[in-house]
């Protein structure tokens, strides 16, 4: 079986790439990082790690990462007909909760990365009461605050951050570093963190991907699904999608996906990745066109495949 934390870390050009997103972010948040990790620490005894808490707790079964772009509205009806299927665990983002509660969709768990008290806009119409029953599992270095706002579960997880103090701080505050004595490693943002999370902890060898674009439809599309944002403003530029119309992307966006895309292309041989996103540029190469391990399908499609090799073993088609 997969080491659920090795295999990032002897990923060389991969461990490469996030030590400088991580400098990159850690320039703005070298402060706030250490400052939250600090504090956290009496929740992180309590509530304890989320690895070996969930190590191996849904192998054969499918993840469905729920993201929070504008595609998600398309799906309600699809996601609130699969959400108690226990066959299915739905694992959603801090930024994309709010839409996903206001539409009758409870995941299970929830990723949070975030190190600015300033991400409680995210939560700022929702009610709370209704996390009680969903786990949310925190970076360390999320700010307390937001951490005091969730009344469910909580479990941690600690993520190399390549800023050399921040590490070596994180590994004397909380040994053993998530329980295993190894940091996990964050592909970038929490979306993708969950998706790895799903595959080498949780053992979700199926993973569907919905609510996850990489970009705009147009020039004036906003970046979530249900409200405007800061990140509207950002640069686009043109890319093709997943039906060779051009769309926007940003730079962050790109960074993201190309993490995302090398992640599951180096694990393909032991797991079925579909983006049922219907929608935006994941999995798509530019120059190349569609990702041989990265299938597009419409959501009910790539549930039924799901279906099919939870059964079998085997998909129906490809």
């Amino acid at each position: 079986m997969m080491d659920a934390v090795n295999y990032l870390e002897a990923n060389k050009d991969w461990r490469d790439f996030s030590e400088q997103i991580s400098k990159n972010t850690g320039a703005v948040y070298k402060k706030l990082w250490p400052e939250n990790a600090k504090k956290n620490k009496a929740l992180i005894d309590e509530c304890g790690w989320a690895i070996p808490e969930l190590q191996d707790a849904f192998k054969g079964k499918t993840a469905i990462l729920l993201g929070a772009s504008p595609a998600l509205k398309n799906q309600v009806e699809i996601l609130q007909g699969i959400k108690h299927d226990p066959d299915f665990v739905l694992i959603g983002i801090s930024s994309g909760l709010s839409f996903l509660l206001k539409n009758g969709i409870k995941p299970k768990y929830v990723f949070i990365a975030d190190a600015d008290p300033k991400v409680a806009r995210f939560w700022e119409d929702m009610d709370m009461a209704q996390t009680k029953d969903i786990t949310l599992i925190s970076s360390v270095c999320v700010h307390p605050d937001l951490l005091e706002m969730w009344q469910g579960n909580i479990k941690f997880i600690a993520v190399y951050s390549s800023t050399d103090k921040l590490d070596k701080k994180l590994r004397k505050l909380y040994s053993p570093v998530n329980g295993v004595g190894q940091f996990f490693f964050s592909l970038a943002s929490q979306y993708n963190t969950a998706t790895a999370f799903a595959f080498t902890v949780m053992n979700c060898q199926i993973l569907i991907f919905v609510g996850n674009e990489f970009s705009f439809k147009d020039k004036e599309a906003t970046y979530y699904t249900d409200r405007t944002d800061p990140k509207d403003k950002w640069v686009r530029k043109p890319h093709p999608d997943i039906y060779g119309n051009v769309v926007y992307t940003t730079y962050n966006f790109m960074s993201l996906k190309f993490a995302l895309e090398d992640f599951l292309g180096k694990v393909s041989g032991n797991g079925w990745f579909f983006n049922c996103t219907e929608a935006g540029i994941f999995g798509v190469n530019k120059r190349y066109g569609n990702l041989s391990w990265i299938h597009q399908l419409p959501l009910r499609t790539g549930i039924a495949q799901a279906r099919f090799i939870m059964r079998t073993g085997e998909p129906f088609y490809i």
